[in-house]
């Protein structure tokens, strides 16, 4: 049976068996005996298990004493940009992000506005596991229809340049896959003067497709900005706090070059240094010398690269999976920035995604995931070791090995029980060369 999967990224399981209402309530009760804060935002996407979770998170959180505000159905990164601009308050959301559509989760959020870091998080763990010790407390105060959504949008818009893309009256194309992007992204790209053409929008919470916004799941967006004659189309997942690109003329963008390319212009706008994990594109890298900066780079897992941004001021930041994090309006992956910067961006530079796309330089990197026991890692990481003796060796977050012109990374995924196997060379062959060596000495009864 699948585990309950426990980690700085969140608590995912399958609802109803590996993730249930009782874990749910134990969770929000020990985070509201956490929480230094009196009130906690909370809020869902759309899974259809999110409600049944998320009134026992509440009736956790109200045990511990804490006065809880229900956003309802809200992007992730709404709630980390309140909880980041607002004090005397942390946040929970009911959600499992990309996973597919019967698994659910809770991500956590800290009075800073980031998730919990491995300190907080070890903590809140301590807490969890001697909550029978725990007394309740006098029962806090339930708000219900706390709502956000236009406070989070005019906080946003306030730092683009609206009017230059509302001139370009552009046409968009939107697949939120049935997630919270189908609630509000059309009420947010029109207030950007777009006319928006959305698919898969319905019925909310049952996806039609793979949830995780990677290019093999873009097909039907692609014909979309085709048939439509669309300048662009957009894809989110389903808590909204990860991007995918689709140029004009249906050409699907890969999520690490648009993430790169987004990273580009916030540079433009305002230099200073970058942050990125270790597994993004090293088309940043050659955006920082262009551009002058310092790229530095961090384990997997957003709470990592934003309290890195914070330590170096970063101007730009960012995951390679279309988590595009804009600091001047918060330190979040959040694909509602994502989109009003690469719509100003366009705008500004009056030439089509698909001419601007083009000024970078191509990388390709592959990915492959693996079912493989996590005991065994270690000799893993040793045949690794040994295939690539002539590479520069890191374990920063699992391991990854850096040639002149490529690399490889293989660690344990934090919110799936898989080991992920990422490659990045000039050509897709060189890439997909990488990931075979490895297939095969996983594959082999060798030692090394």
């Amino acid at each position: 049976m699948e585990k309950l999967i426990i980690s700085v990224s969140g608590i995912r399981g399958i609802y109803g068996t590996s993730l249930t209402q009782k874990h749910a309530f134990d969770f929000g009760k020990s985070f509201g005996f956490w929480a230094k804060n009196k009130n906690i935002i909370v809020g869902q996407d759309t899974r259809l298990s999110g409600s049944d979770l998320k009134s026992a998170l509440v009736s956790g959180l109200l045990v511990a004493g804490k006065n809880v505000y229900d956003a309802g159905i809200v992007p992730t990164p709404a709630l980390t940009w309140f909880v980041e601009k607002h004090n005397n308050f942390c946040g929970a959301i009911i959600t499992a992000s990309h996973n597919p559509v019967e698994y659910n989760g809770i991500k956590l959020i800290s009075h800073s506005g980031t998730f919990l870091n491995p300190e907080e998080f070890s903590q809140l763990m301590k807490i969890y596991k001697g909550l029978r010790k725990r007394r309740e407390r006098k029962h806090g105060i339930y708000y219900e229809n706390f709502s956000i959504m236009e406070e989070y949008f005019s906080s946003l818009l306030n730092l683009i340049d609206v009017d230059a893309i509302k001139r370009k009256k552009f046409k968009v194309a939107v697949d939120p896959v049935q997630g919270v992007g189908s609630v509000f992204t059309k009420h947010f790209l029109e207030k950007l003067g777009c006319s928006v053409k959305m698919i898969n929008d319905a019925p909310v919470g049952v996806f039609s497709r793979n949830p995780e916004p990677r290019p093999e799941n873009l097909i039907s967006l692609a014909e979309c900005v085709r048939k439509e004659s669309c300048d662009i189309g957009f894809a989110q997942d389903p808590d909204c706090d990860r991007l995918a690109v689709v140029a004009d003329g249906g050409k699907i963008i890969s999520e690490e070059k648009s993430t790169a390319i987004a990273i580009d212009w916030m540079l433009q706008k305002k230099k200073g240094p970058v942050v990125v994990n270790l597994v993004t594109t090293r088309l940043v890298d050659d955006i920082g010398k262009q551009n002058n900066v310092d790229v530095f780079r961090t384990k997997v897992g957003e709470v990592y690269v934003v309290e890195e941004m914070k330590r170096v001021n970063a101007a730009a930041g960012g995951e390679g999976n279309g988590g595009i994090i804009y600091p001047d309006f918060h330190y979040g992956r959040d694909s509602f920035a994502g989109m009003a910067i690469i719509l100003e961006l366009i705008a500004k530079k009056e030439k089509s995604f698909s001419e601007i796309e083009k000024d970078f330089c191509n990388y390709y990197i592959v990915k492959h995931a693996i079912r493989y026991p996590s005991e065994k890692i270690d000799v893993l990481f040793r045949k690794a070791e040994k295939i690539f003796s002539d590479g520069k060796i890191s374990y920063t977050d699992g391991i990854k090995i850096d040639f002149e012109n490529r690399w490889v990374s293989i660690r344990r995924s934090g919110t799936e029980s898989i080991v992920r196997i990422f490659a990045e060379a000039k050509t897709e062959k060189e890439a997909t060369t990488l990931i075979n060596r490895l297939l095969c000495a996983i594959s082999s009864r060798k030692s090394f």
